[in-house]
């Protein structure tokens, strides 16, 4: 890539074409410089100049001197993109915030399906999906696309995200983090669903060469790919990391939410927390103890929390047998 096409990029963070150019020049000559030096090298006007200089000393990409003769040099690139970077990743947090809580419908349905077309296109939207997770995490991938997901994985779980990862033909993965961890045997099924919203799964096309997945945000179908993802792979798969004890666990699917429950009640732990979901039509957070689990496998995946005055039943997002169709739901252990 040319240096001018690098340079021209920084109009994305609103600088205009001529302070591209004069901040160009000045990180090129690695120091200080004066207007006359500047206008010199590149070309703009002498009466435009000081008011460009000021208009990128507010906006932080250079830095003025204070003597009689001012001279202008440049902020080093490093510190002007981690400044940026922690700008964005500030502002995206309370944007997602803000929509969260201001907006119209909570978790209206929709149907949307999308076509991703090619190696790049379904990676850079695996790994959009992942950091965009804020519950629940379920992931089935080969053993090479695990090595180019780890990190953005190992950043999900350390920000409280629950995640049950299944790796494809590696019986050898190094994860520091409280993740569950399983590997099977044979041919890839590929597929991600984050926070039950969303989905992602590979499909088979004539052209071996050509890789495509389909995105999908409808409920049914998420149900489907999610019990496919427990009852075809997860409960045939070899156990690398199971549950621990740690402070708290998010879930959105109830199936994984049930392991959960059967697995510390068998192992004399109380467990309490609460679970956000419909009660009739009536969206509701209900707070107590978990007493036990009902499972029918194919058929039906509840538990129950006891309140002070009344014992519900909690079924998945789709479930109509239960007194609560669950959202979401977090647990601590005791």
């Amino acid at each position: 890539m040319e240096k001018d096409d690098i340079f021209n990029g920084l109009s994305k963070l609103g600088l205009t074409a001529y302070e591209i150019k004069i901040y160009e020049t000045l990180v090129l000559a690695g120091k200080a410089m004066t207007s006359t030096e500047v206008v010199k090298l590149t070309g703009i006007p002498q009466p435009r100049i000081y008011d460009l200089f000021s208009t990128l000393v507010k906006k932080g990409f250079i830095e003025e001197s204070i003597d009689k003769h001012k001279k202008y040099r440049a902020v080093p690139v490093l510190n002007i993109f981690k400044r940026e970077k922690e700008w964005l990743e500030s502002y995206s947090l309370n944007i997602q915030k803000y929509v969260e809580n201001k907006k119209i419908y909570e978790n209206a349905p929709t149907n949307f399906l999308s076509l991703y077309d090619g190696e790049k296109d379904i990676i850079n939207k695996t790994l959009s999906m992942i950091e965009s997770a804020n519950k629940e995490l379920i992931i089935s991938i080969s053993g090479d696309k695990y090595d180019v997901l780890n990190s953005s994985i190992e950043s999900a779980y350390k920000r409280g995200v629950t995640v049950a990862l299944l790796v494809f033909n590696k019986s050898k993965i190094n994860f520091d983090g409280d993740i569950l961890l399983r590997n099977i045997e044979g041919k890839p099924t590929e597929l991600i669903v984050s926070d039950r919203k969303c989905g992602l799964i590979n499909i088979e096309v004539k052209s071996k060469n050509k890789k495509n997945s389909l995105y999908f945000e409808e409920d049914n179908f998420i149900h489907v790919i999610s019990y496919y993802f427990n009852q075809s792979l997860w409960q045939n798969a070899k156990i690398l990391k199971n549950f621990t004890a740690k402070k708290d666990y998010r879930f959105c699917d109830i199936w994984l939410t049930c392991d959960f429950i059967d697995f510390f009640l068998s192992n004399n732990f109380s467990i309490t927390g609460e679970v956000r979901g419909y009660y009739h039509d009536d969206l509701r957070t209900i707070k107590g103890k978990i007493i036990k689990t009902e499972r029918i496998p194919f058929v039906r995946n509840s538990f129950y929390i006891e309140t002070k005055n009344k014992i519900y039943s909690v079924g998945g997002k789709t479930g109509n047998l239960e007194d609560i169709k669950m959202l979401f739901c977090n647990f601590n252990l005791l």
